[in-house]
């Protein structure tokens, strides 16, 4: 074979060179051969692109971080590919087996160009291994796999979806029993389990000793009612038909009409469908990012509310579980970043609803410190440092089943109320929203004046977030050199204000709960200005792309009144501003040398 002698002449290390080998020569890697051969010859020829695409698509596994495995669709083990996803459902039914769980799984897909063709090679290699597997023939949410795993006692769950990330990429998303990405001991067992799936022959799918249930068309409807109901259940104000709520919605190319529309529609909301931005092949053809955080995403959204006079404009993640919206804030048409949308979420949920003792709220350290302050002044218990991740969320649900979630949220848009399904939920959050905008409407008001009331009790509130990208091995490295620099020598000012205390996240804590005594590879510097003003900054790596993230979070600590807000607000952005520019410029300058090294090299 030609790519064996060429890549003889590409002298890799002993590691990949042997990986690539047995891509280009085992039979369970036929399926990506022919787009291997034509790397390999690439980069044989003297391309150095191709040498370097080489390199970073077999360095090492494609871990598992926040929301499961993603990457770039394509040969090798550091890409996603049927080789891979078969692996990957090895390892986890051998894993489903040690600890103990039924030996039964659901597996539900969303509009990306793989995507089905993934989620039947992971059904049949699980049945393969003796799981029986339901498989939801149909594009549907993430968030409906969470309820179907819960609802019918699977052992596990499978999502085939990489959420908002370019086109060219997919990934998997796997579920405890409990309806939740995994976490801590069962996060490391699977990753142990799918590194030895890689190294050993992997079942043969032709004689599978379980079986695989395919839902069709209309037999999806057996799980899609029951999941329905349970969103329609978190509406807090019956039907809204007197509101005269009109709202634009986009799936920007994704599965959220299944699931938002009916629902929205079912309580009395008037909503209009983004025709351009429903599922496209995966293309992803109207925007240059299919995230709901990104507020051109929503352009074409803010351009039909316009034509129609809507009142709000919704759009969810392709896979469903996240939300982005434009509200007006004095007759202009505004977006609300997650942290707001949070606010006003939580907000209107406590203004309608009767809490209990076994009532509370959970959240992230990277999330607005006004979701627990907030919930405190209502009387609910608020647990606000977990890390970042709903499985964080979802690892407390399941540490005290007797609790009620009357609201969850961390600050990338998402968001959940409910016990039923134990992940964000971008259609519980479409009712919450349009729930508020509804209430306010009927007020006279915007869901901004109901968030400038909340100011003026608790304190004004900002937070922005910084993305510094890094890509491949070198940016890996060099996002792991910022972090430990900082860690080993924090700095004692950012922003001009001082660091009054520093949390490593890496090290043991005592709160008693296993969630969130979870060891995290975050900082946290607490920061204070003069006068009424604090900051939090978090520093981290991400879990599912190529960057280093910056949060800082700043607010006023006193109530900020009508006739006070423009002063503090100045005052408050300036300070974020400031901490994040100071930030973001000292890491690019630690991580730089490394970037520029490996270039030059």
């Amino acid at each position: 074979m030609e790519a064996l002698t060429q890549l003889e002449s590409l002298d890799l290390d002993s590691t990949r060179a042997a990986a690539v080998k047995r891509w280009l020569t085992e039979d369970r890697f036929e399926a990506d051969r022919v787009a291997l051969e034509g790397l390999v010859g690439a980069a044989a020829g003297g391309d150095a692109d191709a040498r370097a695409r080489l390199l970073d698509a077999f360095d090492g596994p494609l871990p598992i971080g926040t929301g499961g495995r993603r990457g770039e669709v394509g040969p090798g083990t550091n890409r996603m590919n049927t080789a891979v996803m078969r692996e990957t459902a090895e390892g986890l039914a051998n894993a489903m087996r040690r600890e103990g769980v039924p030996m039964e799984a659901a597996v539900v897909f969303d509009t990306r160009r793989d995507s089905r063709v993934f989620a039947r090679a992971v059904s049949d290699q699980l049945a393969a291994c003796g799981v029986n597997v339901l498989l939801v023939n149909e594009p549907r949410p993430t968030p409906l796999l969470s309820h179907i795993v819960r609802a019918r006692g699977c052992g596990a769950g499978v999502v085939i979806s990489a959420s908002h990330n370019p086109p060219g990429d997919n990934g998997i998303k796997i579920y405890g029993p409990d309806g939740a990405q995994v976490l801590g001991k069962r996060d490391k067992a699977l990753m142990t389990a799918i590194t030895d799936a890689m190294a050993a022959p992997l079942t043969p799918i032709d004689v599978p000793v379980g079986r695989v249930t395919v839902l069709d068309a209309d037999a999806v409807a057996e799980v899609d009612g029951p999941y329905l109901e349970y969103v329609r259940a978190q509406a807090t104000c019956g039907d809204l038909s007197d509101a005269a709520l009109r709202v634009v919605y986009s799936p920007l190319h994704g599965v959220g009409e299944s699931s938002v529309i009916p629902v929205l529609s079912s309580i009395g909301v008037d909503v209009h469908t983004v025709v351009a931005q429903q599922p496209d092949g995966g293309e992803f053809g109207t925007v240059a990012s299919a995230n709901p955080e990104s507020p051109p995403a929503l352009d074409l959204g803010k351009a039909l509310a316009d034509e129609v006079d809507a009142d709000l404009v919704i759009a969810n993640d392709p896979d469903a579980d996240r939300v982005g919206a434009l509200a007006k804030d004095g007759g202009a048409w505004t977006f609300i970043d997650g942290n707001r949308l949070a606010v006003i979420m939580l907000d209107h949920v406590l203004r309608h609803v009767t809490p209990t003792p076994q009532s509370w709220v959970l959240t992230t350290l990277c999330t607005s410190p006004l979701i627990g302050a907030l919930a405190r002044e209502r009387g609910v218990e608020a647990v606000d440092d977990l890390l970042v991740g709903f499985k964080h969320h979802a690892g407390m649900m399941e540490e005290q089943p007797t609790r009620h979630l009357e609201f969850a949220t961390e600050e990338a848009h998402g968001y959940l109320r409910g016990d039923d399904v134990h992940d964000k939920d971008g259609a519980v959050a479409s009712v919450m929203l349009a729930e508020a905008e509804a209430v306010a409407k009927r007020q006279g008001q915007t869901v901004f004046d109901q968030l400038r009331e909340v100011w003026s009790r608790l304190g004004y509130h900002k937070e922005t977030t910084a993305n510094i990208y890094a890509l491949g091995a070198v940016g890996r490295e060099a996002i792991a050199n910022l972090v430990a620099t900082w860690r080993k020598d924090p700095p004692s000012q950012f922003g001009g204000l001082a660091v009054t205390a520093v949390e490593d996240r890496t090290q043991p804590r005592g709160t008693g709960s296993v969630t969130r005594d979870l060891l995290g590879n975050v900082l946290v510097f607490e920061l204070q200005a003069e006068g009424a003003a604090a900051c939090r900054l978090v520093v981290r790596p991400s879990g599912t792309e190529p960057k280093a993230k910056l949060y800082a979070l700043a607010r006023s600590t006193q109530p900020t009144p009508s006739a006070q807000l423009e002063a503090v607000q100045a005052e408050i952005d300036g300070i974020v501003r400031a901490v994040l520019e100071d930030a973001q410029g000292r890491a690019e300058a630690i991580m730089k040398p490394i970037l520029e090294g490996n270039a030059a090299g």
